[in-house]
């Protein structure tokens, strides 16, 4: 499974972040933020993507394909 979790450095997503990539059923995240992501210690990050993004209205061709397939999005 395939997630996209925007916001991803505030307070509630950063502990949904950490708690997905532990998680043996999704196999990809996708971490949208306007500032590049932290990674909680002892979390395996080999399964995020991080898109940083000016403004949450517009997005890049770039981005747009790092969306492609998702099966979730947290927003």
């Amino acid at each position: 499974m395939k997630v996209i979790i925007t916001g991803a450095t505030g307070l509630v997503a950063t502990e949904l972040l950490s708690q997905s990539l532990k998680r043996h059923d999704i196999t990809s995240v996708v971490a949208v933020s306007r500032k590049p992501v932290t990674v909680p210690a002892g979390v395996d990050d080999a399964k995020l993507r991080n898109v940083v993004v000016s403004d949450y209205e517009n997005y890049s061709e770039d981005a747009r394909r790092e969306f492609a397939g998702a099966d979730a999005c947290i927003w």
